[in-house]
């Protein structure tokens, strides 16, 4: 296989992958729910098209790569779709991460009330507050002066 036409298809590929990170990416934020079966599942058919890709391109030898056609491009444009890719997914973790958090833990104030404080210190708020100690005495003259 020519390598222009294992590039192209590999391109192609990622561009499937990309539209389905974005459809999962865009039910997430509208629905606030778990992807449905059916986009996990079409999620799971690519898996193996994406193995066979990976393995045709390993196979491609730089020597059989003409510097006449587009292939240096190609390799371009697949290297930015797979960038995209990478951080779609990565948002797409974090999402599904915040929706599977329980409701407590999303809801967290990590900043507590006064009155709470006060009463984890057991100072509640019906104790006076403490007196000021007397001030003290200045130091006696020495013996032996006048």
């Amino acid at each position: 296989m020519e390598p222009c036409d294992v590039l192209v298809r590999h391109l192609g590929l990622c561009e499937d992958v990309h539209a389905l990170l974005l459809e999962e990416n865009t039910w997430l934020k509208t629905q606030k729910t778990a992807p449905e079966e059916s986009l996990i599942e079409r999620k799971k058919a690519i898996l193996p098209k994406l193995d066979e890709s990976l393995s045709n391109l390993k196979r491609l030898q730089p020597e059989l790569f003409s510097p006449f056609d587009d292939s240096k491009k190609l390799v371009n444009e697949s290297h930015s779709k797979l960038l995209q890719i990478f951080y779609l997914d990565r948002e797409n973790e974090e999402l599904l991460l915040k929706l599977s958090q329980p409701v407590e833990r999303a809801s967290f104030n990590r900043f507590a009330e006064t009155d709470q404080i006060d009463e984890f210190h057991g100072r509640g708020g019906t104790e006076p507050p403490p007196e000021t100690p007397p001030e003290p005495e200045p130091p006696a003259e020495p013996p032996g002066r006048l």
